[in-house]
């Protein structure tokens, strides 16, 4: 696992979400009531930008087509529900938000 500093926990706020790449990698950050998680910004649909959607307690909702999906875990929420987006660990350290990335192929 490779760890990456992608913002400081006051640039995501509770209820906020936030759009960082990592290496060309797009990531959605939601903060729910205090925990930050780590997600795919790819909907599993047609690739809308999830960050850019709305985040309602751990569920986040693409702007695009409706899709919704647990940020905590990645299942999509409604049909076809066993679709999955990626998720990523993270790591606050001294108010610094990491998201720890495994490159190595699955």
């Amino acid at each position: 696992m490779e760890r990456f500093k992608v913002c400081h926990r006051s640039e995501i706020l509770p209820g906020q979400m936030r759009y960082v790449e990592i290496d060309g990698l797009p990531i959605g950050l939601a903060n729910v009531a205090g925990t930050i998680y780590a997600f795919s910004d790819s909907c599993r649909h047609e690739g809308g930008p999830l960050s850019a959607g709305v985040l309602i307690g751990h569920t986040v909702t693409c702007p695009w087509h409706g899709w919704t999906y647990d940020v905590r875990t990645g299942k999509s929420l409604v049909p076809p529900v066993g679709l999955r987006i990626a998720t990523y660990p993270v790591e606050v350290i001294d108010d610094d938000v990491f998201v720890l990335i495994d490159w190595s192929p699955t």
